[in-house]
């Protein structure tokens, strides 16, 4: 089966899963920088709120990638999926986050 990044079937390793997560971090934070610039150096009228905007949309997609990045992980540490609701709870975010990236694989 091919791994994609919008594809929760599947498990990842440690390594795989925080090299995945630092990516589409980097790539929204990029895009979000860019967008601003773009934007707000408009020579044809105020469109400085479209960069924060796209930004904004960037972070969704990217966020959505992250969580099925998490289900794969959770399947390969043995956990259930609805773990990821965890990831509402402010605080409690973090903790599974970091659970996540370092708790070892399911033999």
């Amino acid at each position: 089966m091919k791994d994609t990044f919008i594809s929760s079937e599947g498990c990842i390793g440690r390594f795989v899963y925080i090299v995945r997560l630092v990516l589409l971090i980097a790539l929204s934070t990029f895009v979000t920088i860019q967008a601003i610039s773009y934007f707000d150096h408009w020579h044809h009228g105020s469109y400085s709120p479209l960069g924060p905007f796209i930004g904004i949309i960037v972070g969704l997609i990217c966020l959505l990638m992250c969580l099925m990045q998490m289900l794969k992980r959770l399947r390969d540490i043995g956990k259930p999926a609805y773990w990821t609701l965890l990831m509402l709870i402010p605080g409690v975010n973090v903790l599974v986050l970091l659970y996540t990236a370092f708790a070892p694989s399911k033999s």
